[in-house]
């Protein structure tokens, strides 16, 4: 399981490797408020291209870093997320709080 973090100007690329779950989450959660910190970075993409699982801590991370980047004026896009994952969301009805892309490069394009 890692976290990988690529900054892309005033974007911040967050690859997940593995579950997102709990050490994972804790990763992100660690690198969007590093990212965050005095508005530095507000934009975000996360590319779950090697990402089979996301459970609650990953949702709820997902939610969280939503909110707080609105509140700042920036987004959280989703990239490259599977059948799995899609499923995940469409069950857990948050499909339509989110952005979700088919590769990295979409997702970079809409960030305004």
């Amino acid at each position: 399981m890692s976290v990988k973090i690529e900054e892309y100007g005033n974007v911040c690329v967050i690859e997940v490797d593995g579950d997102f779950s709990a050490e994972n989450a804790a990763a992100v959660r660690t690198a969007f408020d590093q990212c965050t910190e005095n508005r530095r970075i507000v934009d975000f993409v996360m590319d779950f291209g090697k990402c089979p699982f996301i459970d609650s801590e990953g949702l709820e991370t997902l939610l969280a870093m939503k909110r707080r980047s609105e509140d700042m004026f920036g987004q959280v896009k989703l990239a490259k997320v599977d059948d799995s994952c899609r499923t995940i969301f469409q069950l857990t009805r948050l499909e339509p709080r989110f952005e979700l892309y088919d590769d990295l490069h979409a997702a970079m394009k809409t960030i305004r």
